[in-house]
């Protein structure tokens, strides 16, 4: 696993320079499988999706040893007790939500997380008056909850009922599986046919259980900035047809030869796993082709550099907002990025798939996410995992406030095709690009290989 610090509300790209990614390509041996095709599956209607966790509720939820570890509906007697092990919370803490209703605590280092739980919780308490909920809000310095987390579900004392956390610390938290973890398979199957199997599958731990429930998609994708390139006499028809990284680099000598002093084909920076990640997505992640994956990736990065069709980068954000990089690699998070901190190049920048070592190999790999776990000693696990699956993928929910308020790329696939939303000209992440960005997404669906970070 990559267990970097890095990721951000606004997180920025972060490119492996090629001398860390041998190491960091052994770290990632932890898991990715080949890409799955999308089943065909039907969207399920809010009716069924309230059906379905009514019937669940009629139950409470067993541990593996067969105890009761959910109140759901057999202990709503007592829905005005706590139902967190968290038995005090302190610092930037708000609450929501009915005060009769079933209580929980939520964990998150992103302050605009709060304000879209709150939504959703009005919403799932307007809509589900017999399982109401009332929820603490904790809001904590990034490092702070990773390491109280960590610290809680060790001790078996502390823990949130509910907690955001880093997609690359998912390994440190997921490390105790069901004695720290509580699996959302259950709550998740509602929704699965909606969702891209890619990112879901990310969160699966050693027992084929999934443990989280993701926030965004952050595919691995590649931009290109055609101001640059068309001033290098190079077209999108060309850019379009960009399959491998053979091809890449021969671009980038053709732009190499036309653009003007100080303007750079590439730029790559250390420390990104977006490399040695895409690298292993693209031979399929096995043991036997990592180091293989690593070595060619490896060698293309020093290519670049030593030939001068790329910058290595101390800081991609800046060098990016010069004006003077024509493309790089990096997550669809770096949306964020452009249009909150680098708005002046609105107009300029096209997104295409990530190029490849052979044609026809994965293209994408999941990146960037805020995932979401429950704690297997919460009380109310079951209601809590239920609660986050339909705040994080209900259709509606990523369709109305998801994308267009947090601007999180969705991992619910159906609505990639759905012109209304795929193409909203009132968005203005759908405005900023020369292209759609879920367009991208579409035509590559079927080839965003599952590694776990």
């Amino acid at each position: 696993m990559i267990n970097t610090h890095i990721i951000r509300k606004i997180p920025g790209v972060r490119i492996m320079a090629a001398a860390v990614l041998l190491t960091a390509a052994a770290l990632l041996l932890g898991g990715c499988s080949a890409v799955k095709k999308s089943p065909v599956g039907r969207s399920k209607t809010a009716d069924s999706i309230r059906a379905s966790l009514t019937e669940r509720r009629n139950e409470p939820a067993k541990t593996e040893a067969g105890e009761e570890n959910t109140a759901l509906s057999a202990g709503l007697g007592n829905r005005n007790r706590s139902a967190g092990v968290e038995e005090s919370v302190s610092g930037n803490t708000t609450k929501d939500g009915d005060p009769e209703g079933t209580k929980l605590t939520l964990w998150t280092f992103n302050e605009a997380h709060v304000a879209y739980y709150r939504k959703l919780l009005k919403k799932w308490n307007d809509e589900d008056p017999d399982y109401t909920l009332e929820i603490t809000f904790r809001v904590m310095p990034y490092e702070e909850l990773h390491e109280s987390l960590l610290e809680a579900l060790r001790s078996g004392k502390g823990a949130p009922d509910i907690c955001d956390i880093d997609a690359y610390r998912f390994a440190d938290v997921s490390e105790g599986k069901s004695e720290w973890l509580y699996p959302v398979d259950v709550a998740v199957a509602p929704y699965i046919y909606d969702m891209h199997p890619a990112r879901i599958d990310v969160y699966k731990a050693g027992d084929n259980r999934r443990y989280a429930v993701p926030f965004r998609m952050g595919a691995a994708v590649q931009y290109w900035n055609m101001e640059l390139m068309e001033e290098a006499g190079i077209t999108q028809k060309e850019v379009d047809a960009v399959k491998t990284w053979e091809d890449y680099r021969a671009l980038g000598e053709k732009f190499k030869a036309s653009a003007g002093s100080g303007k750079y084909f590439a730029a790559v920076k250390a420390d990104d796993p977006v490399w040695p990640m895409l690298a292993l997505a693209e031979y399929s992640g096995t043991p036997e082709n990592a180091g293989h994956a690593a070595d060619d990736m490896k060698a293309a990065c020093q290519g670049w550099i030593s030939s001068g069709i790329a910058k290595e980068s101390g800081n991609m954000v800046s060098d990016i907002a010069s004006g003077n990089i024509a493309s790089f690699t990096g997550s669809l998070a770096f949306m964020d990025t452009f249009v909150q901190e680098i708005h002046d190049q609105y107009g300029k920048w096209y997104i295409t798939k990530c190029p490849v070592f052979e044609d026809g190999q994965p293209c994408s790999v999941c990146l960037d996410d805020i995932p979401t776990v429950i704690s297997a000693k919460s009380r109310y696990a079951g209601l809590a995992a239920d609660f986050i699956c339909y705040a994080k993928m209900y259709n509606d929910n990523a369709r109305a406030v998801i994308w267009p308020e947090l601007s999180y790329d969705v991992c619910n696939r159906v609505l990639w095709e759905n012109e209304e939303f795929a193409h909203d000209e009132t968005n203005e992440y759908d405005t900023f690009f020369r292209n759609y960005p879920y367009d991208v997404l579409n035509e590559i669906k079927d080839r965003i290989a599952t590694v776990k970070p």
